[in-house]
């Protein structure tokens, strides 16, 4: 019998709801970072803005279905079979399920064969569920349990829901003075043993906050404020943590204030990055493998955005329309600096993998919760992933560096929606704060 007692009620607009009541009213709110007089700078700004946006839940959507192997020894240890990204927690949560001690369970690794930030759960997972049912069983067989698709969607361990509030202002020289970024989301770091010991300090969530309390840029007059959500629906890390949402708001923001102060977005980030030359150095790369400043023929536009995520990049993406009105994604341009590129073929296919697998959440991603808490997204017909038809052109240009090499499996994904969002406001005129894009304006 499955017990649903403490399941979310309330649909994915309810939920949205009540992220945008605490981001605007601030009740719950804990500061994050506190640089300059933020409140008169804004007052006194001579160009400002203040914009919401709205980012769902998104599924992890790996290429393979949950699935476990265990079997319990007649020598009492437990040996398990999984896909894991943490095998430490893999071993935790066989001993939980079986009500036995750690050092009873052996963990075997297997491919994961795509996971991103999916099988990270001490708890709940696939393995859980298949000693379960081994212990259910009282030990007689080796247990495998694999998931369908829409278990899989159903059991949660979605990215959290997220509404940023931005507020920032330019001086008359079209210079910004000031950046207010207000965050409402659920807390993801606190499902991860030792990891949320020591990522949420004072109430403030790293896995929340991450690209927003350490973004690249030179913030004269900067504050963060992050407001921990209650909900009951699973969450989890998810590729690039919080800068998957952390950044479509602030580079889109940075776009909106750029409109307003009549600037070019490129000269207002460079004049930001003045002190970090390495990200700024990816900026001017970028831009000058897209042309940018060049005219484009008529029916195309180009957006920019730039990241902090464990290396120094920036992207330019160029969109048009076709002849239904529909988005068309043409070109990417991608510079990064990762320190020492060891492999630069594998550096390229990982960024270029993560351009796709951004720019998928940003056009199409979204789990649905309907009436009751109902999650409605449980397969690929309503979770639309890129096809071939759709994939742009897409270069990578690697920077050059003697600094330690970093990661790279994430790097591209952050800034793939807000680079795309600021390109199609570009075109149309149509600014995307809530995503996914096709939801505003159809996606090719």
């Amino acid at each position: 019998m499955w017990d649903d007692e403490n399941a979310e009620r309330r649909s994915s607009e309810q939920l949205l709801d009540e992220h945008r009541r605490l981001v605007e009213s601030n009740e719950r709110a804990v500061i994050a970072a506190d640089v300059g007089a933020v409140a008169d700078s804004l007052a006194d700004a001579k160009h400002a803005i203040d914009s919401i946006y709205e980012l769902p839940y998104l599924a992890h959507a790996t290429m393979e279905p949950n699935n476990a192997v265990c079997w319990m020894r007649d020598d009492g240890v437990l040996e398990v079979w999984a896909g894991t990204e943490s095998p430490r927690y893999t071993q935790m949560a066989a001993a939980g399920a079986a009500g036995i001690d750690e050092d009873k369970v052996i963990v075997h690794v297997t491919y994961a064969g795509g996971s991103f930030g999916l099988h990270s759960s001490a708890a709940h997972d696939p393995t859980w569920d298949a000693v379960e049912v081994a212990r259910a069983l009282n030990w007689q067989y080796p247990i495998k349990l694999q998931s369908s698709r829409e278990e899989d969607f159903k059991t949660g361990h979605f990215r959290p829901i997220a509404v940023h509030r931005i507020r920032a202002g330019a001086d008359d020289q079209g210079r910004l003075t000031a950046f207010h970024q207000q965050i409402a989301a659920a807390h993801t770091s606190p499902n991860l043993p030792f990891v949320g010991d020591v990522m949420v300090k004072d109430g403030v969530d790293f896995f929340t906050t991450t690209g927003a309390i350490d973004h690249p840029y030179t913030f004269p007059n900067f504050k963060l404020e992050s407001t921990k959500v209650d909900v009951g629906v699973r969450t989890m890390v998810w590729r690039s943590v919080g800068n998957s949402h952390t950044e479509f708001a602030r580079e889109s923001a940075l776009d909106e204030l750029a409109i307003a102060a009549s600037r070019d977005p490129i000269d207002l980030r460079r004049e930001l990055l003045a002190d970090n030359p390495r990200t700024l150095r990816a900026l001017e790369l970028a831009a000058e493998h897209a042309s940018w400043g060049d005219p484009l023929p008529p029916g195309r536009a180009r957006g920019v955005a730039c990241s902090g995520f464990l290396g120094h990049s920036a992207q330019v993406t160029e969109v048009s329309l076709d002849e239904r009105n529909r988005i068309r994604i043409e070109r990417i341009v991608v510079a990064l600096d990762c320190g020492i590129t060891i492999n630069p073929d594998l550096v390229r296919a990982q960024v270029e993998g993560g351009v796709m697998f951004g720019l998928s959440a940003a056009a199409w991603g979204e789990v649905v919760l309907g009436d009751g808490g109902e999650i409605l997204t449980q397969n690929f017909d309503r979770y639309l992933v890129m096809r071939m038809r759709s994939v742009p052109a897409i270069e990578v240009h690697l920077i050059e560096s003697t600094e330690p090499p970093t990661g790279v499996g994430e790097v591209s994904v952050p800034s793939a929606a807000p680079a795309l969002a600021n390109a199609i406001a570009a075109l149309t005129g149509t600014r995307i704060r809530r995503l996914p894009i096709n939801n505003t304006i159809k996606v090719a």
